[in-house]
């Protein structure tokens, strides 16, 4: 039998061996990274004096252009971000695979197909309308307050390709607002997109959309009365940031019949913010089209609404 070479020689039909490429899946649990194996020379091994000294007269090679493993880079970023959307898909990512995929999402080799980004984007929308009533209430808010983070940076990234999913981001921050008492940390969040949100928002489209989701909205419960207080200020901050857009005939009757409606509610907040709706109305249409579209509400509320229609115009007066 022949013997086998001592450990450390290499053998005479050894082969060079292959490197093998092992991609990890940041969207799961840390888990610890084992100690590298140092490798171990002989300990009677011949070593030249001057091996180091050579190595140092060595001429500098090059470095390799940092594009050279872009290509493959984006390509492990694309299986990367297709292993999140899934698991937002399925309500299963939680904070600190957030995290992971923000990193993600501001690496600039990371690269958005549309149809990627659209089904991040839902699947995000989606994930916050849900209660996630199976998670205690504490770990549920940091996760919504995850995807809120999540959204932002997506909105600073893609602007462009956000533009036609406002209204439905929208609908999603009333439906998720509708879960949380006012002092949740995670309302602030959902309040600061929403006005960012109106910036890029058309003006007609939004009118018409939220409208729409807050007719059929009932002051008669809490969940209720947060969306539609919640509603009502987004309608009311696309007015005030929107100032060319003016409301067809059609929208102004849509504006006002919501507003007159929530005038009437037992809630105070929403009252309140329906009375800051119809003050931004008025600015925008003038006095004639907007008391026209208010016509039918009683005297009490167009009492305060006026009160509050006159105190506006003398602050625009006095800072202007």
């Amino acid at each position: 039998m022949r013997a086998s070479p001592p450990a450390g020689l290499p053998s005479g039909n050894s082969q060079s061996p292959r490197t093998l490429k092992v991609y990890e899946d940041p969207f799961t649990d840390d888990q610890p990274t084992p100690a590298a194996s140092l490798p171990t020379a002989p300990v009677l091994e011949e070593r030249a004096l001057n091996e180091d000294a050579a190595n140092i007269q060595r001429p500098m090679q090059p470095p390799l252009s940092d594009e050279s493993g872009l290509p493959e880079k984006n390509g492990q970023n694309a299986r990367l971000l297709d292993s999140g959307i899934s698991k937002i898909r399925s309500k299963t990512l939680e904070v600190h695979g957030f995290r992971k995929l923000q990193s993600l999402i501001r690496d600039a080799r990371t690269v958005f197909t549309d149809q990627r980004f659209e089904a991040l984007l839902v699947g995000l929308f989606q994930y916050l309308e849900d209660p996630l009533a199976d998670l205690p209430a504490d770990k549920a808010q940091d996760v919504k307050a995850q995807i809120l983070t999540t959204i932002k940076l997506l909105l600073r990234k893609e602007r462009k390709n956000f533009q036609p999913h406002v209204s439905r981001g929208l609908e999603s921050l009333l439906q998720a607002r509708g879960s949380y008492d006012t002092r949740a940390h995670v309302v602030s969040g959902l309040e600061l997109l929403a006005d960012e949100l109106v910036t890029l928002s058309d003006g007609s489209e939004t009118a018409v959309v939220l409208t729409r989701r807050l007719q059929s909205c009932s002051d008669t419960t809490v969940e209720g009365c947060r969306t539609l207080s919640m509603g009502l200020h987004v309608l009311k901050e696309m007015l005030d940031k929107r100032p060319e857009y003016v409301p067809t005939h059609k929208e102004l009757l849509r504006l006002t019949g919501l507003a007159g409606r929530c005038l009437e509610s037992t809630d105070s907040g929403v009252r309140m913010d329906a009375v800051k709706l119809c003050v931004a109305l008025h600015a925008r249409v003038g006095e004639a089209a907007f008391w026209e579209g208010m016509a039918e509400i009683r005297d009490d509320p167009k009492s305060l609404i006026t009160y509050y229609i006159v105190k506006k115009q003398r602050e625009d007066g006095m800072f202007s």
